[in-house]
């Protein structure tokens, strides 16, 4: 197993926390003027983490896996919604089953 440079962990590590900081500010701006901006950086950051994790596996860096965790929680924390507005679920009625 090699070994990162104090600097490239560094990199790494704010790199993934940044990714997730796009992924909320994602949701958060859902609606807004900044959506697609936001969503383009969250993209090129989803972008960078799977290039990390594909490397760092590849490479047997030992950060390949939690790359990968990190594009699950960016992937869960844009499409999820925080809001709880308790609304209830849309029903269909019974004569549009199958």
């Amino acid at each position: 197993m090699e070994s990162l440079s104090t600097v490239w962990l560094a990199g790494l590590l704010a790199l993934h926390f940044g990714a997730i900081g796009t992924a909320w500010a994602t949701r958060i701006a859902a609606g807004s003027r900044a959506e697609g901006l936001l969503q383009l950086l969250f993209l090129l950051a989803m972008a960078g983490v799977a290039l990390s994790a594909w490397y760092c596996h590849g490479h047997d860096l030992g950060l390949g896996i939690p790359s990968g965790l990190t594009l699950t929680a960016m992937v869960l924390t844009a499409v999820t919604d925080f809001r709880g507005t308790h609304e209830p679920a849309h029903l269909m009625p019974l004569s549009m089953h199958g």
